[in-house]
């Protein structure tokens, strides 16, 4: 089974580096394929439009409720819209052999009528109008889905495949899913091992295990690399200051965070947009 989940993930990362799509996976419920391996990392949108809106608590988990309605739509089939956030995506149903088991998106692209969704969102979730016309900046026209369709269904049948071959996972996975969704959805706020150990009513060193085994990070390592990979996208595609994008991914000290990015990375926040929009 890992040798298909690598093999499902090279070829999301190969469609991302060679196509350019972005792709995510939304499993249903407590579907664990997606959640209890490496799949994980492409359960958030890693679009700057989507992760700046998303760093706004009361909108991602609008965005989160919203997904049981879509798996729901995905019964009919695959289908197209845009989200309130004036996404255009692509939605393809995923099963498990027997039922939908969850679904697959490929965005962000970028509607006629997009001014209109970001001038909605800004004024519901109070965010910046401004700092999201940066971000939507760089979300492009919508292909053709039949151009789509042909990239996309190869991975479905890999995905669908290995949801048949899946083994359940022992309980340690059960607190590993909820763990790691909590933090894939809050790692922008104040986040600390005590408020996982509390939410989930389990212990220190079970959430450490829980986080060494199945990402093998401690769940500060985890969440720190979390929250630079935003960073480095946010640095690279949007127009928003160093100091926005510090608070946006969970840093309360901008020059603590320029010294931790770095620290893991190499360089300053400034280089690194530099030499990312130089192409280098």
């Amino acid at each position: 089974m890992e040798s298909r989940i690598e093999e499902i993930k090279n070829y999301i990362l190969y469609l991302k580096k060679n196509v350019g799509l972005h792709i995510t996976l939304h499993p249903r419920g407590s579907e664990q394929l997606i959640t209890s391996s490496e799949l994980i990392a492409f359960n958030i949108h890693d679009h700057p439009h989507c992760l700046y809106v998303k760093t706004f608590t009361e909108a991602h988990e609008h965005c989160i409720n919203r997904q049981y309605k879509i798996t729901e739509k995905c019964k009919n089939g695959s289908f197209c819209g845009t989200c309130y956030a004036g996404v255009f995506e692509f939605v393809y149903p995923l099963s498990d052999g027997e039922n939908i088991a969850g679904f697959l998106c490929v965005g962000s692209y970028r509607p006629k009528n997009y001014i209109s969704y970001i001038k909605r969102c800004a004024e519901k979730y109070a965010v910046s109008l401004k700092n999201l016309e940066r971000t939507a900046s760089n979300l492009m026209p919508p292909p053709d889905k039949t151009e789509i369709d042909t990239l996309i269904f190869p991975l479905i049948r890999m995905i669908e495949l290995a949801y048949i071959q899946f083994d359940t996972p022992k309980e340690v996975s059960a607190l590993s899913e909820k763990v790691l969704r909590y933090v894939n959805r809050h790692y922008a706020e104040k986040t600390t091992l005590q408020d996982i150990c509390k939410k989930f009513s389990c212990s220190r060193s079970a959430v450490s295990h829980t986080f060494k085994k199945t990402v093998g990070k401690s769940f500060r390592e985890y969440l720190i690399t979390k929250r630079l990979q935003t960073a480095k996208l946010l640095l690279a595609h949007s127009g928003l200051s160093i100091t926005e994008i510090s608070a946006s991914v969970g840093f309360s000290d901008s020059n603590y965070f320029s010294s931790v990015f770095k620290k893991s990375v190499g360089i300053s926040p400034r280089t690194y947009r530099n030499k990312s929009r130089a192409g280098t």
